[in-house]
C-alpha cells in the first residue's frame, strides 16, 4: 500500500512520527505503531513507547493549558464576572472527590478527554496526580491495543489478523456506547450539591469545552 510505502525507513524517524501522530489522533497513532510491530516495521518496545509518550505528553500538556486558563481568568475582570472564586472554590471542591475516577473513564470515552483534561488544570487538580492516573491508563490502553496486534495474529495463523482488526474495532467502538453511562456519572456525582455548586461546575466544564472548539482539532479520540 501507497501509505505504508511513504512512512519514514529508519526506526527512530518511524518512532517520531508515530509520537507526533498521538497529537492529532491518538488511537489511530497506537494501532498504526501495533501493526507496524506485527509487520517488523518498527521495533514492538520502541513502537509501544512512542505511542505512550505522545499520549502521555499530549495529556500533560491539556493540563499546562487549562492551568493557563485558570491563570489567564484570574487577572482578568471580565472573566471574574462568570467565574466567582467561591464558586471555583465549591467546583474544586467537587472534582478534588471525583475527578480521579472522572479521569480514568475519560480515557476510554471518545469526546470527554479534552475538556475534562482542561477542567483539570482550570480546577487546580494535583499536577502528581493527574500525570499518575494519566500515566496508568495511558500506559494500559496502548499495552491493550499492541497486546492484541502481538498475541492475537499468533494464536491464531492466517486468520489471525483478521480477528486483531474485529477485536481493535470492538474495543474501539465499545466506549462509544458506554458515554452515555459517563454522563450519567458526571450527572450522579453531581446530584448532592446545591443549585450554586452545579451552576459553578458547569460553568467551568462548558468554558473548557469552548475553548476546545477555539484549539485546533488535535489530540482527540
Amino acid at each position: 500500500m501507497y501509505f505504508f510505502s511513504s512512512l519514514p525507513e529508519t526506526q527512530l524517524a518511524l518512532a517520531v512520527s508515530i509520537l507526533l501522530g498521538t497529537l492529532i489522533y491518538e488511537d489511530g497513532a497506537t494501532l498504526l505503531a501495533a501493526t507496524l510491530s506485527t509487520s517488523g516495521r518498527l521495533d514492538p518496545l520502541l513502537g509501544l513507547t512512542a505511542a505512550f509518550l505522545g499520549i502521555w505528553v499530549g495529556d500533560i500538556g491539556l493540563y499546562a493549558l487549562g492551568s493557563g486558563f485558570q491563570r489567564y481568568t484570574a487577572r482578568s475582570r471580565f472573566w471574574q464576572k462568570f467565574l466567582k472564586p467561591e464558586s471555583l472554590a465549591k467546583a474544586r471542591s467537587w472534582f478534588a472527590e471525583h475527578g480521579s475516577m472522572a479521569l480514568v473513564m475519560s480515557r476510554a470515552i471518545p469526546g470527554s478527554r479534552l475538556p475534562l483534561y482542561l477542567a483539570s488544570g482550570a480546577l487546580r487538580l494535583p499536577l502528581r496526580q493527574f500525570v499518575r492516573i494519566t500515566g496508568f491508563c495511558s500506559a494500559a490502553w496502548v499495552s491493550l491495543i499492541f497486546g492484541i496486534w502481538r498475541f492475537v495474529p499468533q494464536a491464531l495463523p492466517g486468520s489471525g489478523k483478521l480477528f486483531a482488526w474485529l477485536l481493535t474495532a470492538i474495543v474501539l467502538l465499545i466506549p462509544w456506547l458506554l458515554r452515555g453511562r459517563f454522563k450519567s456519572f458526571l450527572q450522579g456525582t453531581r446530584t448532592g450539591l446545591t443549585n450554586t455548586q452545579r451552576g459553578s461546575l458547569t460553568d467551568v466544564y462548558s468554558e473548557c469545552h469552548s475553548a476546545r472548539q477555539r484549539l485546533p482539532d488535535w489530540h482527540e479520540s
